[in-house]
């Protein structure tokens, strides 16, 4: 489940960022940071909270985060489809 989303700006290193926090069905909490934020959509309406399908894709110079209520994800980036996505530079656990 999605507990939170935080869109930033880091003054020490001068980039934009997205910060996700999950809890899982056992009260377990991850928190996922992408770093060098450049795009991101966030047009659900909040009121699903529960992830269906997660879709992470990982090249050189990108990396794209996609989190779907909906079973319908396909194994690209769709950005017309995708509920929440995030782009970006680098993604790490913190």
């Amino acid at each position: 489940m999605i507990s939170q989303i935080t869109i930033g700006y880091d003054w020490d290193t001068l980039n934009n960022f997205a910060e996700i926090k999950l809890v899982s069905s056992n009260g377990a909490i991850s928190l996922f940071k992408i770093i060098k934020l450049t795009e991101y959509s966030l047009y659900e309406d909040f009121s699903a909270s529960y992830i269906s399908q997660c879709k992470l894709i990982i090249n050189n110079s990108m990396v794209y985060l996609s989190l779907d209520p909906s079973d319908e994800l396909s194994n690209e980036i769709d950005l017309d489809n995708d509920c929440l996505w995030f782009k970006g530079g680098n993604i790490e656990s913190v």
